[in-house]
């Protein structure tokens, strides 16, 4: 999902993307050589850079030096990369961005202390712009991420952990990263408190729908359009709203029967389909309008700014959303 659509402000945003990118290139490298031929192909991926774009953008509509909000965007990527590290020790992926993940080439060790690294080097990244606002949405972030990961693993294959407690992990892993970016782009350029907190709730709305969508693709799209198998979350006993909101003391029975018969390496045919068939994705999808809608009132609530376009379309394209 790209959030460049007008040109004169993707022209500003891809001009500092590709600061960004340089100064990634200048920062990960260490005495450990090792190291940076681990990290350099996993940076240089890039994927999206959502994250990066969307703090990029409002610190450009504000009032922000260029040196600031290229190095916020810079940390803002090796925190998601070190997440995304640690993510693939934690399910065992093998690729990511493309290339063979770290621990399955050099071992768990490893990986967990690339991803230290990173998480250090962000820190320093930003305690060296000086903004004790910035430090604390920054810890924010991670505390939130890693509170999320641990109700994530404790939640593994739970048919009873509740649609409230899948919103709040939706919240802890991917809105208050979005939200955060968000606000970190504001204080870089000066916005007012009062307009910060409609962008952050913009980003929750953005974050939330988002990752609502991603669950719905995760039971009918096909591997060529979403880069993963279907069923890939409940396979690795991630159970998520679709599912979770058809939960009834009528067929918790059935359910749990097909869930311990996909552990024991049924494939997901069945269950996906009873998901659909109860409604289940119909209603994840009104939750994902609801919080979309969330964010649109936001947006309509702050004043017109360069960049207000482009966080319209963001949305328009998340109601059409394939990749």
């Amino acid at each position: 999902m790209s959030i460049l659509t007008d040109a004169q402000m993707k022209l500003r945003v891809s001009k500092d993307l590709e600061r960004v990118e340089t100064y990634l290139q200048q920062s990960l490298q260490t005495g450990a050589e090792d190291f940076n031929a681990l990290i350099r192909p996993l940076s240089a991926g890039g994927g999206k850079r959502l994250r990066a774009q969307l703090c990029l953008l409002i610190a450009l509509s504000g009032d922000s030096k260029q040196e600031d909000r290229v190095r916020m965007a810079a940390a803002i990527e090796m925190l998601h990369l070190a997440t995304l590290i640690h993510d693939d020790v934690l399910d065992q992926a093998e690729v990511r961005r493309g290339v063979t993940s770290i621990h399955c080439t050099k071992g768990n060790k490893v990986a967990i202390l690339s991803g230290d690294y990173l998480f250090a080097k962000a820190f320093g990244i930003v305690a060296e712009i000086g903004s004790i606002p910035c430090l604390t949405i920054f810890s924010e972030i991670i505390s939130a991420l890693v509170e999320g990961e641990f109700m994530q693993m404790e939640d593994v294959y739970r048919l009873d952990q509740g649609t409230d407690r899948y919103l709040l992990k939706t919240q802890k892993k991917t809105a208050d990263f979005i939200e955060g970016c968000l606000a970190l782009g504001g204080i870089l350029g000066g916005w007012s408190e009062e307009h910060i907190s409609l962008l952050r709730t913009y980003g929750h709305g953005l974050g939330m729908a988002f990752q609502i969508t991603d669950d719905v693709m995760d039971y009918r799209e096909q591997t060529v359009t979403t880069g993963k198998p279907v069923g890939k979350d409940v396979k690795e006993g991630i159970l998520t709203y679709p599912l979770l909101s058809i939960v009834t003391p009528e067929n918790t029975s059935r359910l749990t029967t097909m869930i311990e018969e996909i552990r024991e390496g049924k494939d997901t045919k069945e269950l996906l389909d009873y998901v659909i068939a109860e409604g289940g994705i119909n209603q994840a999808l009104a939750l994902e309008g609801m919080y979309r809608r969330q964010a649109e009132i936001a947006l309509e609530q702050l004043p017109s700014f360069k960049g207000k376009d482009i966080l319209e379309t963001v949305l328009e394209k998340l109601s059409n959303r394939k990749v």
